[in-house]
C-alpha cells in the first residue's frame, strides 16, 4: 500500500525507459545516466509498489504481467506530461495576464492604495488591475466587479465583506488658517470654525457631531461648505477655507510634514470602516486571492 506516496519523475523515466530496451545499460545512456543510477531507481520504485516489475534471469530482463500493465500507464503518463510541459511553455495562452475589476472610492484609490500598487504590479505580474471608483454600482450591483474596497458599515447584500481597516479621524486645518485662532479641545467646538461638511449618505462630519452630542437639527443649522469626496475636502482645507474631519491615512503626512495641523484635541474612530468586497464562491479564483493577501499585508499601513 502506497499510502499516499508517489514515485518520483526519475524512477518512472529509468523504468519507461528500461521497459523500452529491456537493458540497464541501454537505459542509461538514453537517460544519461550510469547503469547503476538506472538499476537503483528501478529497485525503488519496485520496493515503494511492493511488486516485481521485472523478471531478472540469465542477465536478461523481461518485464512481468504487472510490470507490463503499469508500463503501458507509465508510457501514456509521461508523454502527457511531456506534451503539457511543451504546451505550457510555448503556448501564449499559458502566459496571458489575469485581469482583476477592482472598484475603490476616489481619495482612498489616489491616497492609500495607487501608491503602493506598484509593489503589487512587481510581485504578481501575471495580474492586471483594472481600478475603477464607480462605486455606487457597487452597492447598486448595477454593474459587475471582482473586487471592491468600499467604506461602509459592511452591509453589501451581494459581495461577502471582510474588514480591511479603522481609520482614527481628526479635525484638521492650515497653519495659516488657525494664525489668530487656538485649536479647541472638544470635538463640540469645531463648530465654531468656519466648516467644511461631508455631504454623502454617510458623513463622516455629521457622526462627529453626533458623537459630540449635538442633535440633528443643531448639525443642519452649522454654516460651511460642502463637498462630498474626502479628497475635495482636503483640498478645501488646504486652501484656508477653514477645518474638516478627515482620516488619518488621508491626513498623516501633511501633518508631520506642518503643511497641516490638527484643530482639536479630541479625535474619534467612526463606526464605518473599509472592507474588501468579493463574491464568496470566487475567493479562491488566483487573483482574488493574491489581491486579497497582498492587501491585508497593508491594512495597517497609512
Amino acid at each position: 500500500m502506497l499510502r499516499g506516496k508517489l514515485p518520483t519523475i526519475i524512477s518512472l523515466q529509468c523504468f519507461d525507459a528500461v521497459a523500452h530496451h529491456l537493458n540497464m545499460t541501454y537505459a542509461g545512456n538514453a537517460l544519461h545516466l550510469t547503469q547503476s543510477a538506472v538499476s537503483r531507481q528501478v529497485k525503488n520504485l519496485e520496493k515503494l509498489i511492493g511488486r516485481e516489475l521485472f523478471y531478472r534471469q540469465d542477465n536478461q530482463l523481461t518485464l512481468t504481467p504487472v510490470g507490463e500493465q503499469y508500463a503501458e500507464e507509465v508510457h501514456k503518463m509521461l508523454n502527457s506530461l511531456n506534451a503539457v510541459t511543451q504546451k505550457i511553455s510555448s503556448n501564449t495562452e499559458y502566459t496571458k495576464t489575469v485581469k482583476l475589476k477592482v472598484v475603490t472610492e476616489p481619495t482612498f484609490a489616489i491616497a492609500w492604495l495607487m501608491p503602493k500598487l506598484n509593489e503589487f504590479y512587481t510581485n504578481y505580474p501575471d495580474i492586471e488591475i483594472d481600478l475603477g471608483t464607480d462605486f455606487e454600482s457597487v452597492a447598486r450591483n448595477t454593474r459587475r466587479c471582482d473586487f471592491a474596497i468600499l467604506w461602509g458599515d459592511g452591509d453589501w447584500p451581494h459581495y461577502y465583506a471582510e474588514p480591511l481597516r479603522h481609520d482614527t479621524y481628526f479635525a484638521v486645518c492650515t497653519p495659516k488658517y488657525l494664525r489668530g485662532r487656538k485649536p479647541v479641545k472638544t470635538m463640540r467646538e469645531v463648530a465654531d470654525f468656519d466648516f467644511i461638511h461631508q455631504s454623502n449618505a454617510m458623513s463622516t462630519t455629521d457622526e462627529w457631531f453626533l458623537k459630540a452630542g449635538m442633535t440633528e437639527k443643531e448639525i443642519s443649522m452649522i454654516g460651511g461648505q460642502y463637498f462630498d469626496y474626502f479628497i475635495y475636502l482636503l483640498q478645501a482645507v488646504k486652501n484656508n477655507i477653514g477645518v474638516s474631519i478627515l482620516p488619518e491615512y488621508l491626513v498623516r503626512d501633511a501633518i508631520i510634514e506642518g503643511e497641516l495641523i490638527v484643530a482639536c484635541e479630541e479625535s474619534f474612530k467612526p463606526s464605518q470602516r473599509f472592507y474588501i468586497l468579493y463574491d464568496r464562491e470566487r475567493q479562491d479564483d488566483y487573483a482574488i486571492r493574491q489581491f486579497r493577501k497582498w492587501l491585508l499585508t497593508h491594512k495597517d499601513d497609512m
